[in-house]
């Protein structure tokens, strides 16, 4: 570790460039994909802004005419001040802390900015680490050794870099809930001692497929602290990873576009990967965006492929070494696989995930339902990509009571 932090330290910005490596394959520095004239979020933000811009300057000239007002006839500025904090919930002498105030659970006063590298909670709180990187889930799976790392042990241990997570209720078992966690990528330079990125080995690169996808665990809540923490080998724990079967449903399920010489039928996928955001819907399945799949797909050659910011060269992972799939050379339909939503019941260990093509294909950073008045489910979600689009699908159908 003390070898990368000059590189960590010399990236701009507020995200590491490990991150930025490793995430989303340092999208932020490539030609962008979408080169239609649509207009998208920043051009309808930036809109926005301008009108903002003219009316603060209104309410600015207004503020002022005011003040010179008070300033003849009105208190002192410092009881001005006084005053106007006070009618906003704070202390006399504390400008910048706000008094604890909220609902019940959430009065608190917030933790001041810092740039410690530690978690930070404010007074009278705790926090506890619930599940780590490589802890055995599934029966079978042995204690996680970082120097003694298989694909095989990996399958039944919690994966690697969480994101969107879901806590379900369980009923029958008492202070046991069901989480659902995201995996969304690895960092196999810091997973594996002396890794070469030039040159991974078959293990290594089949580790970090069983490291990726999704992690179903049964959590046991301690009642004196209400700390959570992992019930092993539940009947419901369940992982699923890059090489886990899907199933492809809705109107592009059976396209001739998702067909590949591993499956010519369109409808069976192998994998879900670089899950970031999600949603749990409101029958208790759980939502998982697929985002920025494009990275693991080597050698993309249509156009296609480029508007979705697939390289025309070797992965930084370089999976494609182990598996045709991830060549576009030797499998142009696999990449067209992912990219969608997957739905889980996470209830159901026997169930296979589906990938709800309606949904719509593009680098979902997440997929949050709603009902409407009248029952309907909604789905609101973002597309990734810089100087892409936010989307909202309605549903024709109402949900089902049951």
């Amino acid at each position: 570790m003390r070898n990368l932090l000059p590189f960590i330290s010399s990236h701009p910005g507020g995200r590491s460039a490990l991150t930025c490596r490793f995430r989303c394959g340092d999208a932020c520095f490539k030609e962008t994909p979408n080169n239609s004239d649509n207009e998208y979020a920043g051009d309808i933000i930036a809109g926005a802004v301008s009108r903002r811009s003219m009316m603060r300057a209104a309410a600015v000239v207004t503020v002022a005419t005011a003040a010179g007002t008070a300033a003849l006839t009105g208190p002192s500025a410092p009881q001005a001040e006084a005053a106007a904090l006070a009618g906003h919930g704070h202390k006399p002498g504390h400008p910048h802390k706000p008094a604890p105030s909220g609902a019940r659970g959430l009065r608190f006063s917030p933790v001041a900015p810092n740039k410690d590298d530690k978690v930070t909670i404010p007074d009278g709180y705790a926090q506890n680490v619930v599940i780590r990187w490589g802890e055995p889930i599934l029966r079978g799976a042995p204690a996680f050794d970082p120097d003694k790392q298989t694909a095989k042990a990996q399958a039944g241990q919690f994966g690697y870099n969480n994101d969107f997570l879901s806590l379900l209720p369980l009923r029958g078992e008492r202070g046991r809930q069901v989480l659902v966690a995201n995996h969304e990528y690895t960092d196999e330079i810091l997973m594996f001692r002396g890794y070469d990125p030039a040159n991974p080995t078959r293990e290594q690169v089949e580790i970090a497929w069983a490291a990726h996808g999704l992690s179903v665990v049964v959590v046991q809540e301690e009642h004196r602290t209400g700390k959570l923490g992992p019930v092993n080998r539940h009947p419901l724990n369940r992982r699923l990873t890059a090489t886990s079967e899907f199933r492809m449903t809705g109107p592009a399920a059976g396209s001739a576009l998702l067909r590949t010489s591993a499956d010519g039928t369109g409808r069976k996928v192998l994998g879900t990967l670089n899950n970031c955001a999600g949603g749990t819907t409101p029958w208790g399945t759980t939502l998982h965006g697929e985002e920025n799949f494009n990275q693991y797909f080597a050698n993309g050659n249509t156009d296609m492929h480029k508007r979705y910011g697939i390289g025309t060269s070797a992965t930084e992972r370089k999976w494609e070494r182990y598996d045709r799939r991830f060549d576009l050379a030797k499998e142009p339909n696999e990449a067209n696989r992912f990219g969608w939503v997957v739905e889980l019941d996470p209830y159901d260990p026997d169930s296979t995930p589906r990938k709800r093509t309606a949904l719509g294909r593009f680098k979902h950073e997440a997929a949050q339902p709603r009902l409407t008045s009248d029952g309907r489910p909604v789905v609101y979600m973002g597309d990734d990509e810089k100087f892409d689009y936010l989307y909202k699908f309605v549903s024709s159908k109402r949900m089902k009571k049951g």
